[in-house]
């Protein structure tokens, strides 16, 4: 396990099981036909570097999300969420279970539109994904690059 310390949150993390389990499961794993989805998956490879680093040094694929949600946006980009699992523990700014405080330690800013919380529970796990394990959730603006009109915008 790597030990890495982010904002308020201690993780313990086996990279090389996160990165095996995203290897043995090709996708795309991004099946939904909203325009969300189709933006997220088309704009996913345009994450900044510094995001891009911050995944591989996880082990995390980018493009492999657990879930996807969105809220609002412009004409140029949208808001939304989701998130990814990850081989090992929250060893400290996890919520506990029956908390109500999801977060308790906070959302870690990336930059560049990307913030990270971290909890032990998790959300719609695949069976044969490895234990143990946590969850990584997600907030982001990304560019709208599809070549239609963003049916999020802010009203």
């Amino acid at each position: 396990m790597t030990e890495f310390v982010l904002g308020n949150y201690r993780l313990a993390v086996d990279v090389e099981a996160t990165r095996a389990y995203y290897a043995a499961h090709p996708g795309p794993w991004i099946t939904c036909e909203c325009d969300g989805c189709r933006n997220f998956a088309a704009a996913v490879g345009k994450l900044p570097q510094a995001v891009r680093d911050f995944f591989d040094a996880l082990g995390l694929d980018p493009e492999k999300p657990g879930e996807l949600m969105y809220y609002q946006g412009t004409e140029k980009d949208l808001s939304g969420g989701g998130w990814y699992h990850l081989v090992g523990t929250v060893l400290e700014g996890s919520s506990r279970p029956g908390d109500y405080e999801v977060f308790p330690a906070g959302w870690y800013d990336l930059g560049a539109g990307f913030s990270v919380g971290f909890k032990n529970d998790c959300d719609l796990l695949p069976d044969d994904f490895p234990r143990p394990c946590f969850q990584m959730e997600f907030e982001h603006t990304m560019p709208w690059v599809l070549e239609i009109p963003n049916p999020y915008l802010y009203e």
